[in-house]
């Protein structure tokens, strides 16, 4: 670290060279800064210089320095080896006329991205790609150049001759994006192999490295390595994580692609589709050349240390000796004398291509690009195998088009990125191209995986080979329809199936193709899905054999219970609410009815929120269902014609169970299987192991929970009371539920309890199946206040009275439990502004009556009808005192909203409860008297990332203050931003800390869009595009 400013001593010269840490390439950097801090210099690293070079080396950085810049990116979705997010480099103009900044490849990047580059004088000017190398570690920006008005630019030539072992270089570049640092070394070898990254990240290969010392870092990527006199000879590009040594490419290629971009023609590039390796002689030796051989080049070439040989040969390529259908290709055996083989081989020697003696990899690629499409003749060695004799060679290969096997384009549908398999990942895990296509991300069209890098081999069965293949299919296919999806791991033969909802609903399905013309992606979207066709005629499936033989009464009540008992699961599209899209939600319910309309209870954990896509399976039967209620837990509807006629609604037992009942514990296994246990219910009060979340969402407070001594390894069923006799029908007494919420470390916990059905589930059942049919909506007032209990023990000796001791451990023989009464946990929302706080309930105050009515236990509270009352009287025990207070009811916030809203990627609704749970008091600034703009997630690789903060609500856009998402949506339509412009957004967290972002407008991949429920709708969702119509196309058109 640099000392302060006021401690630094005096710099021997006007510039220095500060130290860089441990190198790797940007995309598998840690997380990178956006922020440009100053240029600072320090001496380099441990290698002296003369006076004069360092005279000379001072006067060529203050140049160069001009010339470089910072580069912030965005890769804005994922695809082929690139995650979508933010990351910084560092790049280098090349021709100021033309706007030119050379830089990695892996900088340029193969995936959609938007991208700045800023100068040592902190100006900043859009950049945009315009090619990037298929293999080579390399890539081309363009800027316009009149857009720098404060900076006189200075051109960095490329010299690749001049790099020579010995060189003194200086790397000028990003230190993981936080300072333009300067590092010194000395190039110490031209011939190291190129670097590995990893199986799954981008490589580059056939091409030589150079090392050196100089331990750059992944904010260095894009450098140029510099020599004294200002020209750049190689291009940084990684480096090693365990010591200083860094890489750098060579240039030869890099300026055959410059010039012909400067004048304005194809780069082409040849592949094919085989590695080679450089090998020094005595390697070569051990493959089987022969001495002679050996002298006759070292004879030719006397700098030359080796030859090329061929590591990998991908199948069904140009070079393969096999074809795509794995027969052999058919050569003669010989041509003109001379042995011909049909193709390479792991092992080959290459001497000469077209008859030009080949010794290093440029040698052999200004051949092969610049045959594209035309045959290439190599004479390679090949060792004897099976007997057969060592020898000569000739392989004819006609020279594959290098950036027809790299896919420039992309579908997009349900948050799922699928392109063609790319050569970088077929050749990383040795698979064929074109035998399927590549999930990028499988998003939320792929329910069962949560990884990348499979392939997708049919859909619906039909093949999908190629991108083309796979958006065929995909454009037949009905929203919402449930599909089967062949899959196979890279790198691993077996298929695996997997059973698909296709999601059209809640993410818009396009193709992107990139034009590195504009530097842009062009955006068509798929037409709309086509209707699924329905069956005229609806009806119950019968699966009733009258052959069977009939089971004991248990037996036959036990059967009624798994018949009623349903499995789900739930997929969210976004993060909204306080709960995860990345997480998955699974749990167990009960059908409580099937007439006018089938409903299905599930605790909150498996049913989250109410915008999701929810697959029920019941009776071996799977099927969509949609939430019609939400409040501690949620109720989901069906197609009652889809349920086999032996499913019917459990009995209920009305009577309240007792602490001490032995009763029966019956669940469900996500396998369908039945689970079951004879236990005692050992405790009944209140739920104090539920703690405020971050983010934050519904907890279950409030509500009186039924605990059993040992219960069966589930996660949802039912606690029904032990009949007195075997003929007796099993009836359900209580919903035996999971519960969610975080212990102190932030972690997410679970467990199980039970519920009295009677009391809490079946008067909302019974409301919805009304002769109206209406929506009900949970409780709209409550007291805002989170009950604990506590020990009668404690409370008596906080100056509680006699007679109402007395009463408490009566009430509490009525259910054989312990007494415990109720206690004040906290406040769920901040009290108003100015308000007497004494008026109101306090934490620790004792609840002893509400309205005129002792309250004993938590389940009282649902008998006082707060929602028609205004305020209610209540006496507490507080300071060892009864008081009597008017408290007010207050409105409930609600755990979920109508409408979701896309901006810049940011996800926006309303705030919900468990949000204001959290807000401090001295966060004034938060909404608490209108819906509010509540963040509840943020896209990866979109503008609001890092900007727009989660778990914050907005305040402001642009100077306009924004009270819901329905102002926000008027703004949108009111502004119409223009595609780069920037957007101030203010914004204000929890604990009250307020910020100003600035967020840069790109339509083209994060339009506006509105998700608004809609019971009108099949799964009661309706998607709306607010803004960006002007970038869409419609494939096909």
């Amino acid at each position: 670290m640099l000392p302060a400013k006021d401690e630094q001593p005096p710099p021997p010269s006007p510039i220095e060279i500060p130290r860089i840490t441990t190198p790797r390439p940007a995309h598998v950097a840690p997380p990178l800064s956006r922020q440009l801090s100053t240029i600072s210099v320090t001496s380099s690293v441990g290698h002296s210089t003369s006076a004069n070079d360092k005279e000379t080396w001072d006067r060529t950085l203050s140049r160069v320095i001009n010339g470089i810049v910072s580069i912030k990116a965005t890769t804005t979705r994922p695809f082929d080896t690139e995650s979508a997010g933010d990351y910084t480099a560092t790049g280098f103009v090349i021709d100021k006329k033309h706007g030119l900044i050379l830089s990695n490849r892996h900088v340029v990047n193969p995936a959609p991205i938007t991208c700045v580059a800023v100068f040592v004088n902190y100006e900043e000017v859009p950049i945009w790609p315009v090619y990037r190398d298929p293999v080579h570690d390399f890539g081309i920006f363009r800027y316009e150049p009149d857009k720098l008005k404060h900076i006189c630019v200075e051109e960095i030539e490329l010299h690749p001759n001049a790099a020579h072992v010995g060189e003194d270089i200086k790397v000028v570049g990003n230190d993981a994006g936080e300072k333009l640092s300067i590092l010194g070394s000395t190039l110490a070898r031209l011939d190291r192999h190129a670097p590995s990254y990893g199986i799954d990240s981008y490589n580059d290969f056939n091409t030589f490295y150079m090392q050196a010392a100089s331990g750059t870092s992944g904010g260095s990527s894009g450098s140029p390595v510099l020599n004294i006199h200002g020209h750049a000879i190689a291009l940084n590009a990684g480096g090693s994580n365990s010591s200083q040594s860094s890489f750098y490419l060579p240039l030869h290629r890099v300026v055959r692609a410059v010039e012909k971009i400067k004048a304005g023609q194809h780069v082409n590039r040849g592949t094919l589709q085989t590695e080679f390796l450089h090998k020094s002689y005595d390697e070569l030796r051990r493959l089987g050349m022969t001495a002679d051989m050996e002298e006759d080049c070292r004879a030719r070439y006397p700098d030359a240390t080796g030859l090329l040989s061929v590591i990998r040969v991908l199948r069904g390529g140009p070079a393969s000796a096999l074809l795509k259908d794995g027969s052999a290709k058919d050569v003669p055996s010989e041509i003109n004398g001379q042995p011909r083989a049909p193709g390479l081989e792991p092992g080959d020697i290459v001497f000469s291509c077209n008859k030009k003696h080949i010794t290093t990899f440029v040698d052999l690629w200004s051949i092969i690009d610049d045959a594209v499409d035309q045959e290439i003749t190599l004479e390679i060695f090949r060792a004897g195998k099976n007997g057969s004799a060592s020898g000569m060679f000739q392989v004819i290969c006609k020279v594959q088009d290098l950036h027809s096997i790299t896919p420039s384009r992309f579908l997009e549908i349900g948050g799922a990125i699928f392109h063609d398999l790319s050569y970088q990942m077929g050749r990383n895990h040795n698979v064929e191209l074109e035998t399927g296509v590549f999930c990028a991300a499988s998003g939320f069209l792929l329910w069962s995986s949560w990884s990348r890098d499979f392939l997708i081999t049919s859909v619906a069965g039909k093949p999908t080979r190629t991108l083309n293949e796979l958006i065929d299919v995909i454009r037949t296919i009905p929203d919402h329809q449930r599909i089967p999806v062949m899959t196979k791991h890279l790198g691993k033969p077996d298929e695996h199936v997997m059973m698909v909802d296709v999601d059209r609903h809640f993410f818009l399905a396009a193709v992107f193709e990139r034009d590195d013309v504009s530097g842009t992606w062009i955006r068509r979207e798929l037409p709309d899905a086509p209707f699924e066709k329905e069956d005229s005629v609806a009806h119950k499936t019968d699966f009733s054999d009258d052959t069977e033989e009939e089971d004991d009464p248990e037996s036959a009540s036990l059967d009624r219970i798994k018949a009623a008992m349903v499995n789900v699961v739930c997929r969210l599209p976004y993060s909204i609410y306080g709960h995860t899209s990345a997480s998955n939600y699974t749990g167990v319910g009960l059908i409580v009815a099937l007439e006018p309309i089938p409903l299905v209870v599930f605790d909150r954990t498996a049913v989250p929120t109410e915008m999701l896509d929810i697959r029920l399976t019941v009776a071996n039967k799977s099927f969509p269902g949609r939430v019609v209620y939400l409040g501690n837990f949620a109720l989901v509807t069906f197609d009652g014609s889809l349920l086999p006629q032996e499913v019917t609604v459990p009995e209920w037992d009305e009577t309240p169970l007792k602490v001490r009942d032995e009763v029966r514990v019956i669940g469900l296994t996500a396998d369908q299987l039945l689970v079951q246990k004879d236990t005692t219910i050992c405790s009944i009060g209140m739920n104090f192991n539920t703690k405020p979340c971050n983010p934050p969402r519904h907890r279950l407070i409030n509500v009186e929970n039924i605990n059993v001594l040992e219960a069966p390894n589930c996660w949802g069923g039912v606690i029904i009371r032990k009949p007195t006799r075997p003929t007796d029908p099993f009836r359900v007494a209580a919903f035996y539920m999971a519960v969610g919420s975080q212990n102190r470390n932030g972690d997410d916990c679970c467990w199980t309890q039970g519920i009295d059905i009677n009391r809490y589930i079946l008067p909302i059942v019974r409301s919805l199946c009304g002769p109206q049919h209406q929506a009900v909506e949970p409780p709209t007032k409550d007291l805002g206040i989170e009950f604990a209990d506590m020990p009668l023990s404690t409370v008596s000796t906080m100056g509680l009275s006699e007679k109402r001791f007395r009463a408490f451990v009566k009430a509490a023989k009525k259910f054989r439990g312990n007494p415990r009464p109720l206690v004040v946990e906290t406040r769920l929302r901040p009290l108003p502004l100015g308000a007497n706080e004494d008026a109101y309930l306090k934490p620790a105050d004792i609840i002893l009556e509400i309205d005129g009515r002792p309250i004993y236990r938590v389940s009282e509270i649902t008998e006082l009808d707060l929602d028609t009352k205004d305020t209610v009287e209540v006496i507490v025990l507080r300071g060892r005192i009864e008081q009597k207070l008017h408290v007010p009811t207050i409105h409930s916030w609600p755990s979920s909203g109508k409408t979701i809203v896309q901006f810049f990627g940011s996800i926006l609704h309303s705030t919900h409860s468990a949000a204001l749970e959290q807000v401090s008091p001295n966060a004034t600034l938060v909404p608490l008297t209108s819906s509010g703009v509540y963040v509840g997630g943020v896209s990866y690789g979109s503008p609001a990332l890092d900007n727009i903060r989660p778990t914050h609500w907005i305040l402001e856009i642009d100077g306009a203050p924004v009270g819901s998402v329905d102002d926000v949506l008027a703004l949108v339509k009111e502004k119409r931003w223009k595609q780069g412009d920037y957007v101030r957004v203010k914004q204000v967290s929890r604990k009250g800390i307020t910020s100003l972002v600035s967020v840069k407008v790109d339509e083209r991949f994060w339009p506006t869009l509105c998700w608004r429920r809609d019971g009108a709708k099949e799964r009661g969702w309706r998607q709306e595009r607010w803004s960006g119509e002007e970038f869409v196309d419609v494939l096909g058109k």
